[in-house]
This record gives C-alpha cells, structure tokens and sequence, in this order.
C-alpha cells in the first residue's frame, strides 16, 4: 500500500469522524432545549440550506428548507416533547467525495410535552450529508418509528398510539 491510498484512507475516516461528530452535535442540541431561539439557530446551522426532514408520521410531518426546520425544530419538536435524551448508536457511514449517507439507531426516553407522561422513543435515522465550504452539513433526516410507548407500559404492551394509527 503506497502514501497515496493511506492519506485516502486518512480522509475516509476523518470525514466519517466528523460526521459522527455532526450527528452528535444534533442530538446535543436538540436534547438542550430547542424552544430556545438560539438553541434552535445554532442546530439549523448545522444543515444544509435545502435540507429536508421527514420526522416518518405522515405528510404533516416533513419539512424543507431553512424555515421548514425552523417550525420543525423550534415548535413542532419542543410542543411534542419537553424532555428528550437522544442515544444513537450503530451508525453505517458511507462517504463518497463530498455526499454521504448515514444510518443510525435511536433510543430516547423522553417526555410528552402535552400529557407530561415519561415515554421511550425508538427507531431509526436514515440521513444524507453534504459537505459545504469543506464542513459535513445535514442535507436530509428521515426518521422510521420502532415505538413511541410509555414509559410505564413499554413498548411491549404499548407500542405508541400514533404508530398504530399510521399503521392501520
């Protein structure tokens, strides 16, 4: 194997290092409390300026483009949930140049922000990612729903009402 295949094997794992890094910035900021204005800016920064989110619950719940997420994260999010705990883990990346995808599990023990009931979230992150002016960015987030259940009946007995709904 010669310098040049290294350095290439180098930057591969640099950008997949940065882009768990991106991904872990999200969850951060999304668990710190996006009804905050700045909060919610910050995050939206980190995507790109067309990006698109399908939060998986029907048609209601995509959003485009820098004022999509800005309703997405600064009011449809923080009126769902009042806490959130992000846990990703058992990530794929897959870099090409300057796109990559990326896909996640996710588990959340959360609370509904209307009920106030604590419930765990569970599913996964589908993701594509862009770099930008030589910074990973979010270009697309589509979410795929495991169970939204509470948390006193788990997702055994319970696997979430609005998953059942979009079921049927």
């Amino acid at each position: 194997m010669g310098i040049e295949d290294l350095e290439a094997r180098i930057w591969l794992l640099e950008d997949i290092e940065e882009i768990r890094k991106l991904k872990a910035t999200y969850c951060r900021l999304c668990d710190a409390g996006l009804g905050d204005v700045e909060i919610r800016d910050e995050l939206v920064s980190h995507f790109t300026e067309d990006a698109r989110v399908d939060f998986g619950l029907g048609e209601s719940s995509i959003f485009e483009g820098r004022e999509g997420l800005e309703v997405f994260l600064g009011q449809v999010v923080p009126g769902a949930v009042s806490f959130c705990m992000h846990m990703v883990h058992n990530p794929r990346i897959e870099v090409d140049g300057d796109h990559a995808t990326g896909d996640w599990y996710f588990e959340a023990p959360t609370t509904d922000a209307v009920s106030g009931r604590a419930q765990w979230m569970a599913g996964s992150y589908f993701e594509e990612y862009t770099r930008v002016a030589g910074v990973w960015k979010i270009a697309s987030i589509r979410v795929v729903w495991k169970y939204i259940s509470p948390y006193d009946e788990g997702w055994a007995k319970n696997r979430g009402e609005l998953l059942e709904l979009l079921a049927s």
